[in-house]
Order: structure tokens, then C-alpha cells, then sequence
């Protein structure tokens, strides 16, 4: 029954890029996963995410960091990280009285090699939780379709469904 009060978003993730699909809409979208930061009294706050973010680039005294760009593992600063997903699904996820948390389900795209570690997987789902996920589902293999999603049956051989 919460699941009619509440969203789906299909998060594509790579080094350079957040991509995918938000149901019930069906909407696609694509972003970099950029934050925007200046430093106050030696805190980072933040500023912008993604192609806001972007934007900021090389103006005076703002900081532009990348969570997800390391090279061997997606997460490179988690904090960087959750910071930028939780704006990313905040934006893809309206709030509203009578909607839940999204469910979150997040495919990682690159520097798969041998598999997800027990860490790196446990580091995913906790970063999708700490950006307002209700529930986290991580799946590598192909790509699902729209059906697939919307059904939450996974392709049997196709890929692999991590838990924590």
C-alpha cells in the first residue's frame, strides 16, 4: 500500500555521470555528479549539485568535488557523496504530505571488475539511505526496462542484486 504514495527512482551511476528514470512519470534525466562548495569558518557549505554545479565552475572561492570520481572505486568521499545524491533525489523526488521517501534503486556502471565488495556494497546502500531513500535495492548486470522497474522483478541471469 505505501508503494502508491511513494516513487522509484533508477539511479545510473558512473564516475562522470548520474543518469536514469523516475516512476510512476517515466521521466529521464542525466547529470553530473558535481557539488558546489565554499568553505565558511572552515566548513563546506554547499551550494549546488549536478549541472548547477557546473555552472559554478571557476567562480572565485567556490569549490567544485566529486564524490564518485576515484579509480578503483565509485565511492570516493562518501560525505561528498551523500550530499550530492540527497539533492539529486531531492530534486527528482518531490516531497509532498502524502508521499513517502522514494524507493531508490541504484546501478552502478563501472569498476565492477571481480564484483562489489561486502564494503563497497554496504557503502552504497548506506549512501542511498543517507540521501532519503525508503528503500535501496542494488542491482549490476544490463539495464532494466520500464517494465522491469515498474514490476520490481529483477531479470533472472541478467545481473546480479546486492544486499548488504
Amino acid at each position: 500500500m505505501l508503494d502508491h504514495f511513494s516513487s522509484t527512482l533508477y539511479l545510473k551511476l558512473s564516475r562522470q555521470w548520474i543518469s536514469g528514470v523516475a516512476l510512476p512519470s517515466g521521466e529521464a534525466f542525466g547529470e553530473p555528479p558535481l557539488l558546489a562548495l565554499r568553505y565558511e569558518d572552515g566548513k563546506p557549505r554547499v551550494l549546488a549539485a549536478g549541472e548547477a554545479a557546473q555552472q559554478l565552475r571557476g567562480q572565485e572561492g567556490i569549490e567544485i568535488v566529486n564524490g564518485f570520481d576515484h579509480p578503483r572505486s565509485l565511492l570516493a568521499n562518501f560525505s561528498f557523496a551523500e550530499m550530492t545524491l540527497k539533492l539529486l533525489v531531492g530534486r527528482l523526488a518531490p516531497k509532498s504530505l502524502l508521499k513517502a521517501a522514494p524507493v531508490l534503486i541504484l546501478h552502478p556502471q563501472e569498476l565492477l571488475e571481480g564484483g562489489l565488495t561486502q564494503v563497497e556494497v554496504r557503502g552504497l546502500y548506506e549512501l542511498c539511505r543517507g540521501a532519503g531513500a525508503r528503500k535501496v535495492r542494488l542491482w549490476t548486470g544490463r539495464e532494466l526496462t520500464l517494465d522491469e522497474l515498474r514490476s520490481g522483478q529483477f531479470p533472472v541471469g541478467a545481473g546480479t542484486e546486492w544486499f548488504p
